[in-house]
């Protein structure tokens, strides 16, 4: 049976980070043809798409230290400009601080809910919320509720707010006091705001540039592409590959967490059972090339909250980095609501009226083709029974000498910088 230190299962970003810290001998196992995971990038037709919108966020000096290593001078910065489409207008995103353009009935259902909400906070007088949706309405308001927090993130999820926590908003869904709520109704917001205000992006070939920039640093020697294992075993310390065993002292795995409780042979009964009750919405989305240079009014994407619409997102990545796509040309990721069923047919022809109504093209002779793509893991929902059984599953495998790390392996919702940490951080704890 052949040894090894370290098997690393998934070569997208966190599995390529903690290959780069780990200072011992490894071996990394990725099951598609090349690394870089949901960071890949594709070519069609001189287009170039990513997995939705895949912007890097930093925060932490290690990370930006190691982006400006790997991509010297070859990284832009971009002010972010996105905007929301509700009621027929364009307001400024987020939402809740740029209130400023919308019809005035709902302007004024906002600003009351907003105030109304504000004086309950400010009294004490209220019990924490137990989902998000009363999280949502304590902390904007019933009219900000009703018009885009709740319509929107049903759409994402494709479950009600109501059977979802809030643990994962606080870097994610700012939350503006009212006198910002205020002074976006007037239209006198001064400063961005949310996580994502301004983004790194490479300059030419996609963010995949940054997972071929980080596979170059290993020994190619360890890594292996195309190769899925069939089996695990924790309790023998080793994975089934095309047939062979090979055993290791540690593994890190960025599978997501069903996927990496399915693979294991030895998982006992309530691991399987905290498994299953773990609940995750599809990444559902289309790419779109169009025949005109900067659609969406130039906004980099645009949130679209109200159920006519079968998709919840609309961006375009060249109007960021125009060398994504052929010049005089663009591209867009659309991406699909959860809770809808409409076919395929339908959603490009929502898409084309949506994009003549709001004047990115003229006619449909302008969208020159359409790929539709599909991915079983998009947002974690957080609902009652996630925390609770993700942690027992984590625990379990951490036991065994096995660190499941990553969005999906972690079971979370994070950045493209998270997944990087969480490889520094496994790399220092084997």
């Amino acid at each position: 049976m052949k040894k090894h230190d370290l098997i690393i299962l998934g070569a997208g970003l966190s599995g390529l980070s903690t290959a780069m810290h780990h200072k011992g001998d490894y071996l990394i196992l990725e099951k598609d043809e090349r690394p870089g995971g949901l960071t890949r990038t594709e070519d069609i037709e001189g287009f170039l798409f990513n997995h939705t919108g895949h912007w890097l966020h930093l925060r932490d000096p290690r990370v930006t230290k190691l982006v400006n290593d790997l991509l010297p001078g070859q990284m832009v910065t971009v002010e972010r400009k996105a905007a929301v489409y509700s009621n027929g207008v364009f307001t400024l995103y987020p939402f809740q601080a740029n209130l400023y353009g919308l019809p005035k009935e709902v302007l004024r259902e906002c600003l009351q809910g907003a105030v109304s909400a504000a004086i309950k906070r400010a009294s004490g007088d209220y019990d924490q919320p137990a989902n998000f949706l009363e999280y949502a309405k304590l902390h904007f308001g019933e009219g900000i509720a009703r018009h885009f927090i709740v319509p929107y993130n049903t759409k994402l999820w494709g479950v009600s707010p109501a059977e979802v926590t809030a643990e994962w908003t606080q870097r994610f869904v700012p939350i503006p006091d009212i006198g910002q709520i205020v002074d976006g109704a007037l239209g006198m917001s001064k400063e961005a705001m949310g996580y994502n205000a301004s983004f790194l992006y490479p300059a030419e070939g996609g963010i995949e540039t940054l997972a071929k920039a980080m596979f170059d640093r290993l020994d190619q020697d360890k890594a292996r592409m195309n190769s899925a294992p069939e089996s695990l075993s924790v309790n023998g310390g080793f994975i089934t590959l095309n047939g062979q065993k090979l055993s290791f002292d540690k593994l890190v795995s960025s599978l997501a967490l069903p996927d990496l409780v399915n693979l294991t042979v030895d998982a006992p009964d309530r691991i399987r059972k905290a498994s299953a009750l773990l609940r995750c919405s599809p990444l559902r989305y289309v790419n779109v090339a169009l025949d005109v240079p900067t659609p969406l009014h130039g906004n980099h994407w645009i949130y679209l909250p109200e159920s006519k619409y079968p998709f919840y997102r609309v961006g375009s990545a060249s109007n960021a980095v125009p060398a994504l796509a052929p010049p005089g040309k663009s591209s867009l990721y659309v991406e699909l609501a959860n809770d809808s069923i409409a076919s395929k047919d339908d959603i490009i022809s929502s898409l084309t009226e949506f994009l003549i109504e709001t004047g990115s093209i003229q006619s449909a002779k302008q969208v020159l083709f359409t790929a539709f793509r599909e991915h079983p893991w998009g947002y974690v929902i957080f609902d009652d029974n996630c925390a609770n059984a993700r942690q027992e599953i984590i625990d379990f495998y951490a036991d065994k000498g096995v660190l499941s790390i990553g969005r999906y392996g972690g079971w979370t919702y994070n950045s493209m910088e998270d997944a990087i940490i969480d490889g520094i951080n496994a790399a220092s704890r084997i």
